[in-house]
């Protein structure tokens, strides 16, 4: 049990620390613009999603398991939230193959961070239980979940 709170801490810190330095990035960026609120078009910006393996999964249509792997490995944010919201109603699955699948990625603490995308700017009404949005917080939900999981 301990080491399970050890290994949930270790990566807690290490998502805290990417937190961290993009937050202070946003912030030298702004003030050296002479910005002091947060802009508008900062938030209608996407996270940089790498599309490229997104056709390559999906024509060749390999097992599912092999699909989130290379999702994982190819960085591909944008398919592997698809992928996830499409079976979100299969939670046992994706909390089974997802941990292992992050484990591939060059650097899973920023694919988690492209993956989550914006969904902690979202306004207050998106919190509403008939909000669209619920499935979206889900999976990003999962995501965090899933690399808090992740074997070492």
């Amino acid at each position: 049990f301990q080491l399970a709170v050890e290994t949930f801490k270790r990566h807690y810190d290490d998502l805290q620390s990417h937190m961290d330095y993009i937050k202070n990035a946003i912030d030298s960026s702004l003030k050296s613009k002479g910005i002091t609120a947060e802009s508008p078009s900062s938030r209608s910006q996407s996270p940089r999603n790498d599309a490229s393996g997104e056709t390559v999964a999906a024509t060749q249509s390999p097992p599912v398991a092999e699909k989130v792997e290379r999702l994982c490995e190819l960085m591909c944010s944008k398919g592997l939230r698809r992928y996830m919201y499409s079976n979100i109603s299969d939670r046992a699955k994706l909390i089974e193959e997802l941990p292992a699948a992050l484990k591939l990625a060059k650097e899973p603490a920023n694919f988690v961070l492209e993956c989550i995308g914006r969904f902690y700017l979202q306004g207050r009404k998106a919190y509403a239980s008939d909000s669209h949005m619920i499935p979206a917080r889900q999976v990003s939900l999962l995501i965090l979940e899933s690399f808090l999981l992740m074997p070492d």
